[in-house]
C-alpha cells in the first residue's frame, strides 16, 4: 500500500523546502562574512566558522546531492545485476 499524497501537503512541503535552503544560504552567508572578520584575530575560529559555513552552504544543493547519489547507486547495482 502506497501513501497518499495531496497537493497541498506537496505543495506546503516543497515551501518548507525553499524555506530551509535560503536559510542554510543566509546562515552560510553570515558565516563566511563572520570569518572573515575574524581571520586577523583568531584565525583558528576563523577557520571553523568557515567550515561550518562551508557545510552550511552544501547543504543548500542537498535534494540535487541526494538526487545523484541514488542515481550513480541506481546504475551501480543496474550494472552488478547484468
Amino acid at each position: 500500500m502506497g501513501l497518499k499524497r495531496n497537493k497541498k501537503t506537496t505543495t506546503v512541503k516543497r515551501l518548507s523546502d525553499y524555506i530551509m535552503s535560503f536559510a542554510f544560504l543566509y546562515s552560510s552567508l553570515i558565516c563566511f562574512t563572520e570569518a572573515a572578520s575574524k581571520w586577523d584575530e583568531n584565525w583558528v575560529l576563523a577557520v571553523f566558522i568557515f567550515i561550518c559555513g562551508l557545510l552550511s552552504f552544501i547543504a543548500v544543493f542537498r535534494w540535487k546531492i541526494s538526487y545523484l547519489y541514488n542515481n550513480f547507486k541506481n546504475k551501480k547495482y543496474d550494472a552488478k545485476k547484468n
